[in-house]
């Protein structure tokens, strides 16, 4: 029977979203997920506490501030409200709506705000408070992180995404009137476009499922438009490119990139007035912290700060590179990861911080990171480091010789001669990294703490790092090409098999339990490994992969996919590959007990996969267990979904582990 108070307290951690220094540099404003219920909130650092600004039904999910000001938008529960936080006023309701707003995005002269809504582009006029729908050449889509527009400097213009007939993922630019200035037409889909000036617009087209890319620059001044290339990306071809992102220095003249020539990921700066673009950061390590992160520019344009995992495979630290001096210097030393590192318009930095006890959090220093101070704290009290296990880092050998790196918890003072049961916990994505304790996606922070809870339970358990994630440079990564299905599952398995050969473990009471490609794992496990787990727990993971990748190209448009690189294509281009890839091919090898999960509002993995699993389970008369919850998501938002998932997730390991 399930802990249910041990277990709420473990679900009683807040998980931060999206977050934003003011224009004056005196407040932050972020989201906080409390259970599923994301709220805004705001601080001022060195000053007060986070104070909680709204009640949210359903919950806010963007904010953007009004330049010069201390007003801010934000959108909840269906409607766009406006409020001053300086002094603080009640929220004001600019828009409703019967379905989700897509995002927001003020204008850099205050004048409009953008936002989308059910694949439509819409314009706020502030200063008339009217709301225009334009006509724009597709559907509204997001492949810029910078938001749902992207303004030019001064607002006279802005680019937007859209997908075209064939559903490539274009990419138009518009005048605040209205007046469309330029569309792209290109039988591939364009992604990460930001402004380097008024005139000059940066995108990335890429190429053969994302292993090349043109990196491309767009003049669209007053007299004529022109297209050039900054430089061609050629990857191994044996993987999609880590990231085709270019970040504007703040005096025009310079690009950040983030490449891996040398089969780590580095920093390039891409020099404007010659065209070079120059290697800066250097070494065996990854040069950012997560999915997400990225190097920022300092003030004055003449260094930045980045996360690295220099010091340790499984951390990140902040350092500061002087373009003039090439001085490296560690500037966030914090144990644990530190990442996303963000300057305010008076020099301050705030960053993310996270380590073995707690959570991912805001903290803010100075420019060359003296005086860290935490100004937020998403954990519960009594979460203490004497109630937490601090997980050890562990190794193993797997296939071909490669060491798989994980991290293992296991009740304190186990008694002598005693074993027990074990769980290995396989992460999703799969370019994700477990760290040594919390980490700063909220999604395995989240399932680090259910991991504690099963520790406190009374299981061991193992988080492996598998081949395909990060952390490890980009061999390790790239070791899925045309082996999906194969040597990642020895890597699970193998941490199974880690896990035998401890003393303390029971090697007839071992299971495996996944999320997305985790789930996906656990169901290539149990079916091509049958017996070397006593049982499985799948959440959304992936049975047909061909299903899926139609069902992706379906919802998401072409050119936007992940796997094909990997799997040398389509469906139809190779299916020997697609066939190895999915777990429901060694669907008669399934023995051992298995559970899947699955949310009807998934929008990562088709919940068609589980109507799958129970099919082909019930015609091959399986041992299994499906769960579903309506109007869940990929990663399960709401506390209650959790207090009915665990207990019986662990009543199932009660049965059959």
């Amino acid at each position: 029977m399930s802990d249910v108070s041990l277990l709420e307290e473990f679900l009683s951690v807040k998980y931060l979203g999206k977050w934003d220094w003011s224009p004056d540099g005196q407040f932050i404003a972020f989201i906080w997920d409390d259970g599923g219920v994301r709220d805004l909130w705001v601080v001022e650092p060195g000053v007060s506490l986070p104070q909680k600004v709204t009640s949210a039904e359903k919950g806010v999910y963007d904010i953007a501030w009004l330049p010069e000001s201390t007003k801010l938008f934000f959108t909840m529960d269906n409607a766009i409200y406006e409020m001053c936080i300086s002094p603080m006023s009640k929220p004001r309701l600019i828009f409703k709506s019967m379905k989700d707003i897509a995002g927001i995005s003020c204008s850099p002269d205050a004048n409009t705000l953008a936002f989308g809504l059910d694949g439509n582009l819409y314009l706020c006029d502030l200063t008339a408070s009217s709301i225009t729908q334009l006509d724009i050449p597709g559907r509204l889509s997001q492949t810029s992180e910078l938001g749902i527009v992207v303004w030019s400097p001064s607002g006279a213009k802005f680019a937007f995404s859209f997908k075209d007939a064939d559903t490539y993922h274009q990419i138009g630019v518009m005048t605040q009137n209205g007046t469309l200035l330029w569309k792209s037409n290109y039988q591939t889909s364009l992604t990460d476009f930001c402004w380097f000036d008024e005139d000059n617009l940066y995108f990335a087209n890429r190429q053969n499922y994302g292993r090349s890319a043109d990196l491309m620059m767009l003049n669209i001044g007053a007299e004529d438009t022109s297209l050039s290339t900054i430089m061609r990306l050629e990857g191994s071809g044996k993987g999609p490119l880590l990231s085709t992102k270019c970040a504007p220095s703040p005096d025009q003249t310079k690009g950040l990139l983030l490449l891996e020539d040398t089969g780590f990921a580095h920093y390039y700066v891409y020099d404007r007035r010659n065209g070079n673009v120059k290697q800066v950061t250097f070494g065996e390590s990854e040069d950012y912290g997560h999915a997400g992160d990225y190097a920022v520019w300092c003030l004055d344009s003449s260094g930045f700060v980045y996360s690295s995992n220099k010091r340790s495979k499984g951390e990140r630290q902040i350092y500061k590179h002087s373009l003039d001096t090439r001085e490296e210097l560690e500037i966030i030393g914090l144990p644990g990861t530190n990442s996303k590192p963000k300057f305010s318009s008076t020099g301050k930095m705030a960053f993310m911080h996270c380590d073995v006890y707690r959570n991912m959090d805001l903290w803010v220093c100075d420019e060359d990171g003296h005086n860290p101070t935490q100004i937020t704290f998403s954990m519960p009290e009594t979460l203490t480091p004497e109630r937490q296990i601090a997980p050890e880092e562990i190794s193993f050998e797997s296939a071909g010789g490669l060491t798989i790196y994980g991290y293992l918890m296991k009740p304190d003072n186990i008694p002598q001669g005693t074993r027990i049961p074990a769980l290995v916990w396989v992460h999703g994505g799969p370019v994700r990294q477990m760290r040594q304790g919390w980490h700063p996606l909220p999604s395995y922070a989240l399932f680090h703490s259910l991991n504690q809870y099963f520790v406190h339970r009374g299981y061991a358990v193992l988080a492996v790092n598998f081949r395909g994630g990060i952390g490890y440079g980009r061999d390790f990564r790239e070791a899925l090409y045309r082996k999906m299905g194969v040597d990642d599952v020895a890597d699970v398995v193998n941490a199974g098999r880690f896990l035998k050969s401890l003393p303390y473990i029971d090697p007839e009471r071992i299971a495996v339990w996944g999320l997305s490609y985790g789930g996906y794992m656990t169901l290539h496990s149990l079916t091509q490994y049958p017996g070397e787990f006593k049982a499985g727990i799948n959440i959304a993971g992936i049975w047909d992969f061909a299903q899926y990748t139609r069902w992706a190209e379906k919802r998401y448009g072409k050119g936007m996919g992940f796997f094909e690189s990997f799997l040398d294509g389509r469906p139809e281009d190779s299916p020997d590959l697609y066939a190895q890839a999915s777990p429901v091919t060694f669907a008669d090898n399934l023995q051992d007990p298995l559970m899947s999960l699955h949310g009807t509002r998934d929008g990562n993995v088709d919940f068609e996969q589980l109507d799958r699993i129970v099919k082909d389970c019930v015609r091959r008369r399986k041992l299994h267990e499906a769960v579903y919850y309506p109007d869940e998501v990929h990663v399960f938002s709401h506390k209650t979904t959790w207090l009915d998932a665990i207990p019986k997730i662990e009543e199932f390991l009660d049965r059959y582990v």
